[in-house]
């Protein structure tokens, strides 16, 4: 039978689903992070011109974000850095933020996920 709490008369929340849902809020908010910062560099650094296409039916993206001629890139800017044979914008808007997430989901999965009691096994004491 569930306990309830005096004042709300509803069933208290389960300390392993308030474990599992501050660890899940945890992992996501930091993947999430990473897909907004993979898309914005992606974006700004991977377009070599931010000119909006006349063909377009809605505003260009300068309009609402104000100009992008800052980020707008020549041909011979495309830097491969460590020799590894992709763009800049590539290893510094995919494949380092990945590597970033791989190293803290690992640190967060060994050193501070909770492992909780889910209590006795009740086949091994239905089979007895």
């Amino acid at each position: 039978m569930a306990e309830y709490s005096e004042v709300s008369k509803q069933p208290r929340d389960d300390p392993l689903y308030l474990n599992a849902w501050r660890e899940a809020k945890l992992i996501l908010s930091i993947w999430f992070t990473c897909l907004i910062y993979t898309v914005g560099v992606c974006y700004l650094y991977g377009y070599l011109s931010h000119e909006p296409d006349p063909a377009a039916t809605g505003p260009s993206v300068g309009v609402l974000a104000g100009p992008l001629d800052a980020f707008n890139r020549a041909p011979e800017s495309l830097q491969v850095p460590f020799g590894i044979g992709m763009p800049d914008w590539v290893f510094y808007g995919v494949g380092l933020p990945w590597l970033i997430c791989i190293i803290v989901t690992w640190w967060f999965c060994l050193f501070y996920f909770v492992e909780d009691d889910l209590g006795p096994d009740l086949r091994k004491e239905e089979t007895r």
